[in-house]
């Protein structure tokens, strides 16, 4: 038996890892926007800055769409009649892949925005951040996504009921 966790501390946990990575990215994107604008580093239009934008596009695209099919695929892959113990490391395997496949085109943005200098660019970070939040884990997602018993959402909700364990 591994190291058992309360809902309050899973999802305190996820929460933590969860905005970390969206909270990095636009950390990131704050930076290299205070370099650009306070002239530490030149950006220039050339031949190439096109192509970076259709590319970040693409990576948009396919981001946004890997995103949805892989979380929805993983998800379909957590065998409904495991405990909510075990269900719950798993949901949090397959939450970490989603936000990191929404993560990447943000941080994209961004080095296409310090290569072009196209300030508009920065815009997508800031929607993907939206994106995060409105995509958050809660209870409720977490029910309608796992398809949980009302049993399992009431362990859930109840902040001291054990929900995850571990594996040594």
């Amino acid at each position: 038996m591994g190291k058992t966790f309360t809902s309050k501390q899973y999802f305190t946990q996820l929460n933590l890892i969860y905005f970390a990575q969206a909270g990095i990215m636009l950390m990131f994107t704050a930076v290299v926007f205070a370099l650009v604008y306070f002239g530490q580093m030149t950006t220039g239009q050339d031949d190439s800055s096109q192509l970076f934008t259709y590319t970040l596009v693409a990576v948009v695209v396919v981001g946004f769409s890997a995103a949805h099919f892989l979380y929805n695929f993983q998800l379909s892959r957590i065998d409904r009649s495991l405990s909510l113990q075990k269900k719950m490391p798993k949901y949090l395997g397959v939450l970490l892949m989603r936000s990191a496949c929404l993560e990447l085109p943000g941080l994209f943005a961004t080095i296409v925005f310090f290569i072009t200098g196209n300030f508009y660019l920065l815009l997508i970070p800031i929607f993907i951040a939206a994106v995060f939040f409105l995509l958050r884990p809660t209870p409720a997602t977490i029910t309608e996504d796992l398809n949980l018993t009302t049993e399992e959402r009431r362990l859930l909700e109840n902040p001291d009921a054990v929900i995850a364990e571990t594996e040594k």
